[in-house]
């Protein structure tokens, strides 16, 4: 399921920034995502005020048409009137929604309810908690109340729905595991505002049970589903409710998105408020500037700040002037112009550069737009202190949040990026900000730095780790001392998590500067996090060490107990110490050290499938030594399987780790793939599964480690395999080659495209359909078995597990001829032609038997041969593929075996 910290709430802020959230604007609705807010309120219990709705029962239930009590316009309609649906949404009108069980049946499917549903009485539809709910444990009851309050022309009608429950549920369609309630009572209201036509939700905080993964529908809906048509809440189960953001499209999946998913140990704060505001015809916003809270002189000038401006207003605009305006201790104008601005479009704007120098002090900017039809959002500030060696995002005339960011995991790593003028800086320290802690124990943590040479800019080579450190419990700062670590211009700072979350504070950035905030997990690539937060991170900068620290480490040419350290030293190098362990070792008390005059330098005796550390340390003669950078992480070849019988089970692994020399290709690049899961074991308790897309046919991959196979043996692998459902038919290609690659898998052992048992299948030996044939190779060497499914797209799981190989002597193909008897292949390699001689010491038939590599029979003869020498055809051995093959000639009780090869 799509739940993790930092996870796929970057699907929303990928289609902020391409504009794609915003295109459709042929449509009425008349609401989108740049006009959606997640805001603090308060909530206010109606109590006994205005007027009980009445339902049949408070499970599955559809009210009668309830007044708003003024002209409500929505989707290019004036509604006077809703009807209340119990599993927490309203139909605007008089008319209900097409069931009164409109919700998903599932606890994690939330595409199944009537978001995505294209009945006609499926619209206008606004879901403040679309799920399965009934009635809740708390006292007093559950009902439903409608209270219409103010003045005319500036009315509210506040639809609340008390007391209420999510209900135990399936996990999804073909699932056995029930999901507990999550909130066991829930209030919740919609508040719709007369003649502005705004939309509020507003959340109470609710009473929760045990702790698990729900999916919810929250959001607003006109039409349809397509982008556009509705604007939909979207946040992990893990994250705050306050860290919501809005995409708009058909509802994903839970393999493919997130919906404002919940679980009981993050409930909504209370007074949260997702705001829903309509579209006027001119309205020009400044969304955000991004720009240094903390600009240092001698590293970051030129500066040019930007800003985003929206048209978040139905008419296009054209020559739409920005300007940027800087007071305080400098002064500076710009001006720039956006030639046109589609309604919906948002657009950078890069201002020109400030001057090179800078007096020291606080700068107040200011970006504005002219004067239209919403003033609320014509200007942005922000606040900068200019001193000479201080960096940072932060706005230091805005205040943090309440709670901070975490990674969540331990070991994972949140890193910023910086980019400076200089092509060589150096980081004398950082100044770290925190949320109050809510861990019961001390929370550590370490400064990392990384250059950005990783894939698309992100993190690469790690440069320098700091010795651990421990944040405070209460709110506040922590200074950690850097040893002017070398960086170049653009490089990396982040924080890693040694234990709990660091709950580092945070300010809200939206959208969030892109190609700048950065996450990891163990075992995880790099990921953009779509958080809108900027961070509380600062660092210094100072001058450079009299010794550097050896730069651009890498640790290459590895095998199973060997490997070599590569660097570019300092200058004033002359020597230089590597120190290396297991990984987690202390470089000051352990390891083994090694010293060298120049790069690489070599590791030896090391042990196969074995995760290291390394640290590196310059000398510079007599100005001594540089610190110690590192640790630098590899892991040594895992050995190749060389005894038989061989097997794998999957659960000697914690999943989704593979087990060792296991590896998955995704070669569709759809994103999904073979990955071991704890789920539908043979033998628990893990399994590989193929996790299916719903757009893309499969074509994914896992690759067994290398096998030694010999000439003279015959492999037999077996296997188990299951389908999630026997709805859904799913296929399955088992191939065999020299590499663990797509194409270097060349020989098909087993085939199955039709695959719907629920149960495991355990493979028959055998050349007929379905069945597993065996492999004999043609040479000795290193070969690798391929997985590969091969179902249509939108298909469901595959299972696999309990991989095992046998060898067994080929004996049929073993040469036994009497003295005299001789069979020779021409020509060595042959191309359409292939023809055996012969001397015989008798007269009789003979028999020619050709098999591929995989041991099965290609083409056979038989023939009468005289005594003496003759010559025999193979036919038709001129139309087979390229290749070695296996001739087997048998006459008078002599059997020969020769190796020939197509060309």
């Amino acid at each position: 399921m799509v739940n993790k910290y930092f996870s796929l709430q970057k699907l929303a802020l990928t289609a902020l920034l391409s504009g794609g959230l915003l295109a459709a604007r042929a449509q009425t609705l008349g609401y989108t995502v740049v006009k959606a807010t997640n805001v603090t309120g308060t909530y206010s219990d109606l109590g006994t005020t205005g007027t009980a709705i009445a339902t049949a029962n408070l499970d599955d239930a559809n009210s009668t048409a309830q007044s708003i009590g003024f002209p409500f316009t929505y989707n290019g309609t004036a509604f006077t009137q809703f009807v209340l649906n119990t599993n927490g949404l309203l139909r605007l009108g008089a008319s209900a929604p097409s069931s009164t069980k409109a919700c998903s049946p599932y606890a994690q499917a939330p595409e199944l309810g009537p978001i995505n549903s294209t009945d006609p009485a499926d619209v206008n539809l606004l879901l403040p908690f679309n799920h399965d709910l009934a009635a809740g444990t708390g006292t007093g009851g559950t009902e439903y109340r409608v209270f219409t309050t103010g003045a005319a022309g500036s009315r509210v009608c506040t639809i609340q729905w008390k007391n209420v429950a999510d209900k135990a549920l399936l996990e999804e369609l073909g699932s056995t595991t029930t999901v507990a309630s999550q909130y066991t009572s829930f209030s919740f209201q919609v508040k719709l505002y007369e003649t502005s036509n705004l939309i509020e939700f507003v959340y109470n905080t609710p009473t929760v049970g045990s702790s698990d993964l729900k999916y919810a529908v929250v959001g607003i809906k006109g039409s349809g589903n397509a982008a556009g048509q509705n604007v939909l809440a979207t946040k992990t189960s893990s994250d705050a409710w306050s860290a919501a953001t809005f995409l708009t499209g058909p509802q994903a999946d839970a393999n493919t998105g997130n919906a404002n998913n919940f679980r009981a140990s993050v409930p909504p704060d209370a007074g949260r408020t997702y705001r829903f505001a309509p579209l006027v015809a001119n309205d020009a916003a400044v969304t955000t500037i991004y720009t240094y809270g903390k600009l240092a002189t001698t590293a970051a000038l030129p500066h040019a700040v930007q800003a985003v401006v929206t048209n978040a207003g139905t008419a296009a605009i054209t020559n739409l002037p920005v300007t940027l305006a800087v007071t305080g201790a400098n002064t500076f104008t710009n001006t720039q112009t956006v030639a046109t601005l589609a309604a919906g479009a948002s657009a950078t704007v890069t201002f020109g550069a400030y001057p090179t120098t800078l007096t020291a002090g606080t700068n107040n900017l200011t970006v504005s737009v002219p004067a239209d039809a919403n003033a609320a959002n014509n200007t942005g500030t922000y606040s900068q202190l200019v001193a000479a060696n201080r960096v940072s995002y932060v706005n230091p005339s805005v205040g943090y949040n309440a709670g901070g960011v975490s990674v969540g995991a331990v070991n994972g790593v949140m890193a910023i990026k910086y980019a400076l003028v200089p092509s060589a800086n150096y980081l004398g320290d950082v100044v770290a900000t925190f949320a109050a802690s809510t861990a019961t124990t001390a929370t550590t943590f370490q400064v990392v730095v990384y250059d950005a040479t990783g894939t698309g800019g992100t993190p690469g080579t790690l440069l320098y780790t700091s010795a651990t450190q421990t944040r405070p419990v209460a709110a506040g700062a922590v200074t950690v001392q850097l040893p002017s670590v070398q960086v170049g211009s653009t490089f990396y700072l982040g924080l890693k998590e040694l234990d709990n979350g660091l709950e580092l504070a945070y300010q809200d950035e939206t959208p969030l500067r892109p190609a700048t905030y950065y996450f990891q997990t163990p075992g995880a690539a790099w990921a953009a996090t779509s958080l809108q937060f900027r961070r509380g991170l600062e660092f210094g900068l100072t001058s450079a060490p009299v010794c550097p620290a050896p730069t651009n480490l890498t640790v290459g040419n590895i095998t199973t107990t060997t490997a070599a350290v590569s660097f570019t030293g300092p200058a004033t190098g002359t020597s230089y110490t590597v120190v290396y362990g297991l990984s987690g070792f202390n470089p000051t008390t352990g390891g083994t050290t090694v010293t060298g005059s120049t790069s690489p330098i070599a590791l030896t005796g090391l042990a196969p499938n074995t995760a290291y550390q390394v640290y590196l340390r310059a000398t510079c003669g007599s100005n001594g030594q540089s610190f110690q950078t590192g640790p630098f992480s590899f892991t040594t070849a895992c050995p190749v399987v060389t005894a038989f019988p061989y097997s794998e089970s999957f659960d000697q692994v914690t999943a989704p780790a593979l087990p060792c020399g296991y590896t998955v290709l995704d070669a569709n690049n759809d994103g999904k793939s073979w990955a071991a899961i704890a789920e539908n074991p043979s033998s628990s308790p893990n399994a590989m599964r193929y996790t299916y897309s719903t757009t893309s046919a499969a074509n994914d991959w896992f690759f067994t480690p290398g096998l030694s196979m010999q000439l003279g043996q015959r492999y037999q692998l077996a296997f188990k395999y299951r389908a999630r459902s026997a709805s859904f038919a799913e296929g399955l290609e088992v191939k065999i080659g020299t590499a663990a690659t797509a194409a270097g898998q060349t020989a098909t052992l087993f085939s199955n495209a039709a695959i719907t048992n629920i149960a495991y299948a355990t493979t028959v030996t055998g050349t007929g359909a379905g069945q597993v044939a065996s492999f004999t190779p043609t040479a000795s060497g290193i070969y690798y078995l391929g997985f590969h499914a091969i179902s249509a797209a939108d298909a469901f799981y595959l299972y696999v597990d309990d991989v095992a190989v046998t060898a067994s002597v080929v004996t049929a193909t073993k040469s036994n001829v009497a003295p005299g008897f001789r069979a020779e292949a021409s020509p060595v390699p042959f191309s359409t032609e292939l023809t055996l001689k012969l001397n015989t010491l008798q007269a009789g038939p003979l028999q020619l038997t050709l098999h591929d590599g995989v041991g099965r029979v290609v083409r056979q003869a038989s023939a009468t041969v005289p005594a003496g020498a003759s010559a025999v055809a193979v036919p038709e051995a001129g139309s087979l593929p390229a290749g070695v093959y296996i001739l087997t000639v048998r006459q008078a009780g002599n059997t020969q075996v020769i190796r020939v090869a197509h060309e």
